[in-house]
C-alpha cells in the first residue's frame, strides 16, 4: 500500500517483511523520465524523517544523489584530470605515491559520499602511528603534505556535486616540530674553505656558501646563466632526480629504470631571481673555468658532451645532487668537520649575512622566499660566537 503524503513525506508504505519504504522524485533522466528514489527504515516516522532532510536540502542547495562512485576511482580520475597539468612533475610523483600507497589501501574501497571526517581523521591517526613502510609513522611534513593534496581532491569532488561537504574539513593533525638546523661555525666554515681545492667540483661548494642556493638549483645552473658583464647568476631551474610515474615504470619495467633527471622551473614565482656573485668567488669560477673544465674538454678529445652546466662531469654531464652531497661529505672529512648535509651551507650563508647586518628584505630576495617572515623563521641563526660578543659588548653596563 502506498499513498502521496503531506508535510513532505514523499510516498511512504510499509514493505512485507514490516519495514517501512519512502519514495522520492530525483529529477529526470536523459529521456525525460522521473528519476525515483527510495529510503527505508524500521519504522515510518524514521522514513518521514529522511525523506524531509532530502528536501530540505533539495531546497537550500546541499543535497547529492546517492551515488556508488568509489573514492579510489575519484583519486584516480583527480590526479589525472585535475592535477597533472597543474603541478611540476616531482610533486605529481608525490601525489601518485600518497594516493596508491596510502590513501586507496585504506579508504579507496569505500563510496566517496560514505567518507566521513572521523573516518579521515583515524587514517590519519593510524598512518602517524605505522604509516611508513620503513617501520614506524609518517613524519608531520609528510602527513601535511598528504592532507593538502587529499584536501584538493575532496573540495573538488564537493565543487562538482559528489559530496555535500569536504570530509577532510576538521580533521586535526600532529604538529611539526620545529628541527634546529645546523650551522657551521666560522671556524667551521674557514676549515671546509681552506680544502675546496682538494677536489674538482669544491668550487662549487665555495659557490653555494657564497649565495645560498638550494642544491637542485646549483646542479641546474649554466653558464648561459651568467652575467659576465654585471658579475650576476639568474636562477630558473632546478635538477633532480625524481621516480617515474607508475606508467613509466609499467613502460620500462623490463629495463629497471624506475628513476629519471629533470630539469623543472624553480618552487615558486620568488624562485626567480638574479643575484650578484662575490668579486673574489666570480674570480675563482673563471679560474675554474680555465684550469679545469676547459682542460678537461681538452682531454676528452672530441667526446665531451657540452651541456652547458657551470658545474659539469668530467664528461660534460649534469651533476646529480646525490653527488654533489658526496662532494660535500668527502671536503667535510678531509677538514676534519662533523656531518652536515647540504642544506647547511644555505642555512649557513643566511646566517652569516644575518651576522653582517644584510637588510632581512634583500636576503629574503636573494633565497627567493615568498615571504620575509619564511626568511626570519627558517634562516635567521645567530650563532654562539655572535651572541658573545654581544653580551661582552653590554659587560661595562654590570
Amino acid at each position: 500500500m502506498s499513498r502521496k503524503n503531506a508535510n513532505n513525506e514523499g510516498s511512504i508504505r510499509k514493505r512485507a517483511n514490516g519495514t517501512w519504504e519512502g519514495r522520492y522524485t530525483d529529477g529526470y533522466n536523459d529521456a525525460g523520465r522521473q528519476i525515483q528514489r527510495s529510503v527505508y527504515g524500521k519504522t515510518r516516522k524514521e522514513v518521514a524523517d529522511k525523506i524531509r532532510d532530502i528536501l530540505v536540502k533539495k531546497q537550500s542547495g546541499t543535497y547529492v544523489a546517492p551515488s556508488q562512485y568509489r573514492l579510489d576511482d575519484w583519486m584516480t580520475q583527480w590526479l589525472q584530470t585535475y592535477a597533472k597539468n597543474a603541478i611540476k612533475p616531482s610533486t605529481y610523483i608525490s601525489y601518485e605515491g600518497y594516493i596508491y600507497n596510502h590513501i586507496n589501501p585504506s579508504l579507496g574501497g569505500y563510496p566517496i559520499q560514505r567518507i566521513t571526517t572521523p573516518m579521515v581523521q583515524e587514517f590519519y591517526n593510524q598512518k602517524f602511528q605505522s604509516g611508513s613502510k620503513r617501520g614506524g609513522g609518517l613524519s608531520p611534513k609528510t602527513l601535511r603534505n598528504m592532507h593538502n593534496m587529499f584536501h584538493k581532491a575532496m573540495e573538488q569532488a564537493r565543487i562538482n556535486g559528489m559530496i555535500a561537504v569536504n570530509p577532510t574539513d576538521g580533521t586535526t593533525l600532529p604538529r611539526r616540530e620545529q628541527n634546529e638546523m645546523r650551522v657551521l661555525s666560522l671556524e667551521e666554515e674557514r676549515r671546509l674553505l681552506s680544502v675546496i681545492g682538494m677536489h674538482r667540483l669544491g668550487v662549487a661548494i665555495l659557490f653555494d656558501l657564497a649565495t645560498g642556493l638550494r642544491i637542485g638549483e646549483l646542479c641546474a645552473l649554466k653558464w648561459s646563466d651568467i652575467n659576465f658583464q654585471k658579475q650576476t647568476v639568474k636562477i630558473s631551474r632546478t635538477l633532480q632526480r625524481i621516480k617515474k610515474s607508475q606508467a613509466e615504470r609499467d613502460d620500462n619495467l623490463s629495463y629497471g629504470h624506475c628513476t629519471h633527471i629533470i630539469e623543472a622551473s624553480v618552487k615558486t614565482q620568488s624562485g626567480f631571481r638574479e643575484i650578484p656573485i662575490p668579486n673574489n668567488v666570480f674570480a675563482k669560477l673563471m679560474e675554474y673555468r680555465v684550469q679545469i673544465q676547459d682542460q678537461e674538454k681538452a682531454m676528452c678529445c672530441g667526446c665531451y658532451m657540452d651541456n652547458g652546466y657551470l658545474f659539469a662531469s668530467p664528461m660534460g654531464g649534469c651533476v646529480e645532487p646525490s653527488h654533489m652531497r658526496d662532494v660535500l661529505n668527502y671536503l667535510l672529512q678531509v677538514a676534519g668537520i662533523d656531518h652536515v648535509n647540504f642544506h647547511a651551507l644555505r642555512h649557513t650563508f643566511a646566517t652569516r649575512a644575518i651576522e653582517r647586518g644584510v637588510n632581512v628584505k634583500t636576503l629574503s630576495d636573494i633565497l627567493g622566499h615568498s615571504q620575509v617572515q619564511i626568511t626570519m623563521d627558517l634562516y635567521c641563526h645567530t650563532s654562539l660566537d655572535h651572541m658573545r660578543d654581544v653580551m661582552n659588548s653590554m659587560a661595562d653596563l654590570f
